[in-house]
């Protein structure tokens, strides 16, 4: 199993909309999926909001495997990378499901 984690405004499961970066994120949208499909739905509180490196203890504590948003940059990558979370880059405002969905289908970009 894999958690893939969205930064989100809404508390509305996998149709929030994805925000732009996870720093001005309220909530984490948590997707379990095991193979290509999602087999539980999380949303969180973002614990780390506005704090660059939180994330990283963020992802150890959850056991999250993939970050996708939009300003994938933003992110400490070398240290997430070296902890097996990987980084994708996805579109600003579009449906978590719909992100999910490009996942799948290798439409996003890998950010390293």
């Amino acid at each position: 199993m894999v958690r893939i984690v969205f930064p989100t405004n809404d508390k509305m499961s996998y149709i929030s909309s994805v925000e732009t970066t996870f720093d001005d994120a309220k909530y984490l949208t948590i997707l379990n999926v095991r193979g290509q499909n999602i087999t539980a739905v999380e949303t969180i509180e973002n614990p780390h909001i506005h704090s660059r490196d939180g994330i990283l203890k963020v992802c150890k504590e959850n056991k999250f495997g993939v970050l996708i948003s939009p300003n994938g940059n933003c992110l400490p990558l070398k240290k997430l990378q070296k902890n097996g979370v990987s980084v994708y880059k996805a579109e600003n405002k579009k449906m978590v499901l719909h992100t999910f969905s490009d996942f799948v289908q290798d439409k996003l970009h890998k950010v390293s």
